[in-house]
C-alpha cells in the first residue's frame, strides 16, 4: 500500500476516532485503526465493539492495500507534522509515515485481526436537524446511568410516532433516581419503522442507543449540520458526508417511564432557574454528606434552602417564588438539581405528586421536555 493524503483532512478524521478507540483493552487490536484503500479515498475504521466508525478521507492512491496502525500514536504523529501532503507506505511488516524530512516506522497488526464492522441496510433512514439533535441529547444525557449492572439504563430510549401528520421524535433516560424526557416535532420527516409506536399486532421494541454513540452523534453535529439516522436489525447508524457511525443497540426492556410521571399535581411552585441555580451552588458549599442533601422549606411567596456541615457550619438561602398554599418541607440531592438547572432558561415550575413524590421540573418556555427527580427520604 502506498498513498498520499492531505495532512489536515487526515487529522480531522483521526480526531473524530479518538473517543471510540479503546486505550485500555484486553484486545490490543481495538487500540488500532484499520486503513484500507478505495478509489480516490482512504477508509479509516475503528471500533470498541459497541460503536464502529467508517470514515472516508480523500487521498491519492498510488498502490492499493490495507494495514492497521496504533490510533493514538498515529494521531499524535500526524498532529505534529507540518500542514502539507504526507505519504503512507507499507513495506513488509512496517508502515512508514513520511512528511517532508520526517520519517516514522510503525509496527502494525495484520488487517485480518481487525473486527469486522457489520454491514447495514441504510434504506430506512431519516434526516435529523443538527441543532435539534444537539439540544435533545444535552437535555437527556444527564440522567443516563453509569451502573453497568443496570444495563438497559446505560443508554437512551429513542421513539417516534405520528401526531397530526407530523413526526414526534422522543428521547428518554433514567438512572433510577431521576428521569429526563425530551420530544420535538420533526416537520416534513417520516417515521422510522423501528421507532414507531405499536402497530396492529406487532409490538414496538425498545430502541436504546448507548450513551457513547449518542455523544458521537452530538460531536459530528457540533457545527449545526444535520445527519442521516436509521436503525437496521440490532444496530443503529448515522451518516454525515464522509463520516459513518454504526452502534450496537442496548438490549433489554426500558422501564415504563410514564409510571413515574405524577398523574395529578398536588402542589406547584414557579421559580427563576438562574437564581435557584446560584442559590444552590452557594448552599452546596456546606453540604458535605454523600448525598449532598439540602432542605427546602416552602411557604407562600418564599422558599428557604438550608444545608449543614456538622464540622463547619450551616448555609441558608432565601428565594422569591410563585406559590400559594400550605407550607411544606422536603430535601433534594443538590447535584441532581445542578445538573439540570444550567440548561433551563427563564422560569421553571416544580410540580409535586401525592406525598410530594416525585417532583417534575419543566421550563415554562419548553413544555415538551421535563426532568423528574425523587426527593430524599427524611
Amino acid at each position: 500500500m502506498r498513498v498520499k493524503v492531505p495532512r489536515n483532512q487526515l487529522l480531522l478524521h483521526l480526531q473524530m476516532s479518538q473517543n471510540i478507540v479503546e486505550r485500555k483493552t484486553t484486545l490490543p487490536i481495538l487500540s488500532h485503526l484499520l486503513i484500507e484503500t478505495l478509489p480516490s479515498h482512504l477508509k479509516l475504521s475503528s471500533t470498541d465493539l459497541e460503536v464502529g466508525v467508517s470514515d472516508l478521507c480523500e487521498a491519492e492512491i498510488l498502490q492499493e492495500g490495507s494495514t492497521t496502525v496504533h490510533a493514538r500514536k498515529f494521531y499524535e504523529i500526524v498532529r505534529e507534522l507540518p500542514e502539507q501532503d504526507m505519504e503512507l507506505l507499507v513495506k513488509g511488516e512496517t508502515l512508514e509515515v513520511r512528511s517532508g524530512r520526517s520519517r516514522f516506522k510503525l509496527h502494525p497488526f495484520s488487517p485480518d485481526e481487525f473486527p469486522k464492522i457489520p454491514p447495514v441496510d441504510t434504506s430506512d433512514s431519516i434526516f435529523l436537524n443538527g441543532s435539534v439533535l444537539q439540544e435533545m441529547i444535552q437535555k437527556v444525557s444527564i440522567s443516563v446511568s453509569l451502573d453497568e449492572t443496570r444495563y438497559t439504563l446505560t443508554g437512551i430510549l429513542t421513539q417516534m410516532e405520528e401526531q397530526e401528520r407530523n413526526t414526534v421524535f422522543r428521547m428518554v433516560s433514567t438512572d433510577g433516581h431521576r428521569l429526563s424526557f425530551c420530544e420535538r416535532v420533526l416537520e416534513g420527516t417520516g417515521c422510522l419503522a423501528a421507532l414507531t409506536a405499536k402497530r396492529e399486532e406487532q409490538e414496538r421494541r425498545d430502541v436504546i442507543l448507548p450513551k457513547k454513540a449518542v455523544q458521537e452523534m452530538r460531536r459530528i453535529t457540533e457545527a449545526g449540520d444535520g445527519l442521516e439516522f436509521g436503525v437496521f436489525q440490532e444496530n443503529a447508524f448515522v451518516r454525515k458526508e464522509n463520516f459513518f457511525r454504526i452502534m450496537r443497540l442496548v438490549r433489554g426492556k426500558f422501564p415504563d417511564y410514564k409510571a413515574v410521571i405524577p398523574a395529578n399535581v398536588f402542589k406547584k411552585i414557579t421559580v427563576d432557574a438562574q437564581r435557584l441555580e446560584e442559590a444552590l451552588r452557594r448552599v452546596s458549599l456546606l453540604s458535605t454528606d454523600k448525598a449532598r442533601g439540602a432542605r427546602f422549606l416552602v411557604e407562600s411567596g418564599k422558599m428557604t434552602v438550608l444545608s449543614t456541615s456538622p464540622e463547619i457550619g450551616e448555609a441558608e438561602e432565601e428565594l422569591d417564588l410563585a406559590y400559594e398554599g400550605d407550607p411544606f418541607e422536603l430535601s433534594f440531592n443538590i447535584r441532581y438539581l445542578l445538573d439540570y438547572l444550567p440548561m433551563a432558561k427563564g422560569e421553571v415550575s416544580m410540580e409535586f405528586g401525592e406525598d410530594l413524590r416525585p417532583c417534575l421540573i419543566r421550563e415554562s418556555s419548553d413544555p415538551k421536555s421535563f426532568y423528574v427527580v425523587m426527593p430524599l427520604r427524611a
